[in-house]
């Protein structure tokens, strides 16, 4: 729990606030795009990569020295402020801060499986982590100024080091590891990773454009940031009783359900800009997030052996979060800019689609397999 409050709180400081501090230091939009853009493509090489070194060693010990070396290369920002010194750190550092999550939700499924408890009541505190403190440093920030910014986020970044090194350790592997082919030699994994790359690319344009479409429908910030903690509070509620709906109503039909939630959800932001069915919508994102990622982390649970489930894992993040949600902020900003928001988020319903019907297929194929070989 304390592990995943304190990483995502470094990110619900890192996302609103770290650009307002580089334009503090005189960098340009078009130089802090480009900065956040690094940050986002460097989530498809570097999971998989850590996740293949925890499988062929021990687990533990790649949390924690990912841990360790993100809070080590993010001391690097406050030796320089040069444009070069800042690119460097940022690749650096994002290469150790991808690192640890995969591997962490690894970990807490094998043990959310061993003794029945529910991995949404313990990843649900990511997401308090990440409102209470994207609520509290912007004060902060007003009173003492940007500089405080990445102090607290240096010190987050230590406490998320000594929860790393309180989690269980994991025994390592000495035996020969499950080869990478062996993992996306099935037709139904193959699927559901592209299903699940098709939710984040949805996703990639809501999380990119939701509030500049307010904004330009007059919506106030108050009201955008209300908006915003309806979807955040619909996850926590939905996290918060995951296992009972996944024991309900099953891992295959909670994904592709999701993914016809997100087209629904999608259509709706195209449709209105209707303040209440706008925060109907926005209670969607219980299902499009807060389920879907429950779902998804179980299902690679569920087919991969204990050798490879980190490296699995990390191809989840890399694949859907990675490669998903940074072509979604890509190809988005030029619907955004050249069509409207009617032809993004319409595209983004027939991405959601898309990922729908290949989730669908993927639970089709797995039901075909033969008993002996589907996952318990």
């Amino acid at each position: 729990m304390g592990f995943y409050a304190c990483y995502f709180a470094v990110v619900g400081v890192w996302i609103p606030y770290w650009p307002l501090h580089l334009a503090s230091l005189g960098y340009s939009a078009q130089a802090i795009g480009l900065l956040t853009a690094l940050t986002q493509w460097i989530r498809i090489p570097a999971p998989p990569l850590w996740a293949g070194l925890a499988d062929r060693g021990c687990r533990y010990t790649v949390i924690l020295t990912t841990c360790v070396g993100s809070l080590g290369a993010f001391c690097l920002f406050f030796l320089d402020s040069g444009p070069v010194w800042i690119l460097a750190v940022t690749v650096l550092f994002s290469i150790f801060h991808t690192g640890p999550l995969a591997l962490t939700d690894a970990t807490a499924m094998e043990l959310a499986v061993k003794h029945r408890w529910d991995y949404g009541r313990l990843r649900l505190w990511g997401s308090w982590g990440f409102i209470l403190f994207s609520l509290a440093v912007g004060p902060l920030s007003d009173r003492l100024g940007l500089e405080t910014v990445p102090v607290v986020i240096a010190l987050l970044l230590g406490a998320t080091a000594l929860c790393a090194a309180a989690l269980p350790r994991s025994p390592a592997h000495t035996g020969q590891q499950t080869p990478l082919t062996t993992l996306f030699a099935r037709p139904d994994v193959r699927w559901f990773y592209f299903s699940a790359a098709m939710m984040q690319f949805s996703h990639g344009g809501y999380y990119g454009f939701m509030s500049l479409h307010l904004q330009q429908h007059d919506f106030n910030r108050t009201t955008i940031g209300l908006l915003w903690a309806v979807g955040v509070l619909a996850e926590v509620l939905l996290m918060n009783r995951s296992q009972a709906i996944l024991d309900r109503f099953g891992v295959a039909r909670l994904l592709t359900f999701s993914l016809l939630v997100a087209t629904v959800r999608w259509c709706l932001y195209a449709a209105t800009t209707e303040i209440i069915l706008l925060a109907c919508a926005q209670l969607l994102h219980g299902f499009t997030f807060g389920t879907f990622h429950v779902a998804s982390v179980r299902r690679v649970h569920d087919f991969a052996p204990p050798d490879a489930r980190g490296t699995a894992q990390g191809w989840l993040s890399a694949l859907s979060y990675g490669m998903g949600g940074g072509l979604g902020v890509a190809i988005s900003g030029v619907f955004f800019q050249r069509f409207g928001h009617e032809a993004l988020f319409l595209t983004l319903a027939f991405a959601a689609l898309v990922g729908t019907l290949a989730s669908r297929h993927a639970a089709t194929l797995l039901a075909a397999r033969p008993p002996e070989t589907a996952p318990p």
